[in-house]
């Protein structure tokens, strides 16, 4: 359990330290706690928690819930709340849990009496496994050192049996797979327990697989049968196959943005939920089921395809694609080019190592130049797309895996904002590294802004030595400004017992381009650039009184 403790859960962390059946991890924000908890929960499939104080203690934890609740990670949350009697009286730190609660957790259950807790409790670790989300208890601070009473409790449903699609549906899918000439297939995470059904189907297929970036661990980055990623942060290969397709099949994803799904294609979606079929593109065969069933069953059925070119085509646009992509990766420019730094830190990783990214510039940079290999995990702030998700998701991670390496790679945005549990990483003498992509800058917003044709405004960060900062929270701090320094300084920071953060230099005018760019969007950006150019934005390149006449 992550939390802090305070006047509303005393009594909860008391009862932990008098009980080693739970150890209770102190941390310094109770947003860290619930990042926390969300990255072990989606690492290892099980049950984590989180504990916080009534009032703002409950309010904190609620982004990393979000996390929690977005990207289906099972966690339960627990807070104190003001006594039975002071409730609604507008007491010190008495905010409604219930409403607070209410959107991010499956069920939000205020206590009223102790003998409620032993069924309570287990209903909730039940309702978070079965439906891989969050629920909340608040216990009163009167209730909190009461007597619970002595009754059996009976085991938690760790998890709910599979499901298999229904035969006819699977049989229509079948049929549409067979008449296919051009199929792809987009997975995600959900597929994590299938993968060797996934990728013997697209090879009888001949279908190349596209990954979300939630599953860019379901197999190795140079498997030749993906084409990589799909989205703003994807490979253009992934956009020429969508938009060749003649069928896709959807496969543990629910991928939210719309505009890369293909239009006028028939669509097979394998998804254990049937509230999400269909909710982002029209489905012609929905096939509700786990896909450990369904997608043995699929590539046990479907005709094995002669016909290798469609596949042959993608692979080789792959591989146009990955040369373009290591000539970034082995520039010596300096100052040294993300694209390089995500390659190289990629190539320092042990086999089995744990990938943490956080959200920004540095996630296209991750998504597009880490070759993630195939015992490798991998996990983000996937569908609330936080900032500040690195460090805390590392610590986290690496409590769940002590003898695994654990890596962050984070902007400097993201650490500046919640950099306090480098604290806890010292004290807890956790061996995880931290590579910030530093460029003085919010990039991703950067790139937001000119694509709609703004100049970058209010998204400079004053440049820091974060090393420093990381020394004066008790970890390893190196900096590296040159590309010569960086391979030493990335071995010393992985053979360290110690936390440690490499504060990288990188050149703040590299920015994500998306792998297709839209006329509207090209022409965003040359409109910025033009602003720019005559004074206006952070990145101003004209005469500052031409600027100030213009506006």
């Amino acid at each position: 359990m992550v939390g802090i403790p305070g006047d509303a859960v005393n009594v909860i962390i008391d009862a932990l330290r008098r009980d080693d059946r739970i150890e209770f991890i102190g941390v310094r924000h109770e947003e860290t706690a619930a990042f926390a908890a969300s990255a072990r929960a989606k690492l290892t499939g099980e049950l984590s928690a989180v504990v916080g104080t009534s009032g703002p203690g409950a309010i904190h934890l609620l982004n990393g819930l979000y996390d929690a609740k977005l990207d289906h990670a099972p966690v339960i949350a627990i807070t104190g709340q003001v006594a039975g009697d002071q409730q609604g009286m507008h007491g010190h730190q008495e905010v409604d849990q219930h409403r607070l609660f209410a959107d991010v957790a499956i069920t939000s259950q205020l206590l009223v009496d102790p003998a409620q807790l032993p069924r309570v409790a287990v209903q909730a670790c039940q309702a978070a496994l079965a439906q891989r989300g969050v629920v909340h208890l608040a216990i009163p601070t009167d209730l909190a050192d009461a007597q619970v009473p002595d009754e059996p409790v009976h085991g938690i449903a760790r998890r709910s049996q599979t499901l298999p699609a229904d035969p006819d549906h699977l049989a229509a899918a079948v049929q549409a797979l067979n008449d296919a000439d051009r199929p792809v297939i987009l997975a995600g995470v959900g597929a994590h327990d299938a993968v060797p059904d996934l990728l013997r189907l697209a090879e009888r297929l001949g279908a190349p697989i596209i990954k979300t970036l939630a599953g860019k661990a379901l197999f190795a980055d140079d498997h030749p049968l993906t084409v990589g990623g799909l989205g703003l942060l994807g490979t253009r290969p992934a956009v020429n196959a969508i938009e060749g397709c003649d069928l896709l099949v959807m496969a543990g994803t629910d991928f939210p943005y719309r505009d890369f799904y293909p239009d006028g294609v028939p669509v097979i979606q394998i998804e254990r939920s049937p509230s999400h079929i269909g909710r982002r593109v029209p489905v012609t065969h929905p096939l509700v089921g786990d896909a450990v069933e369904v997608l043995p069953a699929l590539a046990d059925a479907v005709t094995e395809r002669s016909d290798r070119s469609w596949l042959e085509d993608a692979q080789q646009d792959m591989r146009r694609w990955r040369r373009w992509m290591r000539v970034l990766e082995t520039s010596d420019a300096t100052p040294l080019k993300p694209a390089r730094l995500a390659a190289v830190v990629g190539a320092h990783l042990d086999d089995d190592a744990i990938v943490v990214c956080d959200t920004g510039a540095v996630t296209a940079w991750t998504a597009r130049h880490l070759a993630i290999r195939d015992d490798q995990a991998f996990t983000l702030s996937g569908n609330l797309a936080s900032m500040a998700y690195g460090i805390p998701a590392a610590v986290g991670a690496q409590l769940a895996f002590p003898d695994r390496q654990v890596v962050a790679l984070v902007g400097d945005g993201s650490f500046t904002m919640l950099p306090s549990d480098l604290i806890t990483a010292a004290e807890l003498q956790l061996p995880i590294t931290v590579v910030v992509f530093n460029d003085a800058n919010l990039g991703l917003i950067t790139v937001e802004q000119q694509a709609e044709g703004q100049p970058d405004e209010h998204t400079s960060i004053p440049g820091r030595d974060l090393a420093a900062i990381a020394r004066a929270f008790g970890t390893e701090g190196l900096r590296v400004e040159s590309p010569d320094d960086l391979d030493d300084a990335l071995t010393t920071a992985l053979r360290s017992p110690r936390p440690t953060v490499v504060d990288v230099v990188i050149d703040a005018d590299e920015l994500p381009i998306p792998p297709k760019i839209e006329l509207a969007r090209a022409l965003g950006f040359a409109q910025a650039k033009v602003k720019e150019f005559f004074g206006f934005g952070e990145r101003a390149g004209g005469v500052e009184v031409i600027g100030d006449v213009l506006r």
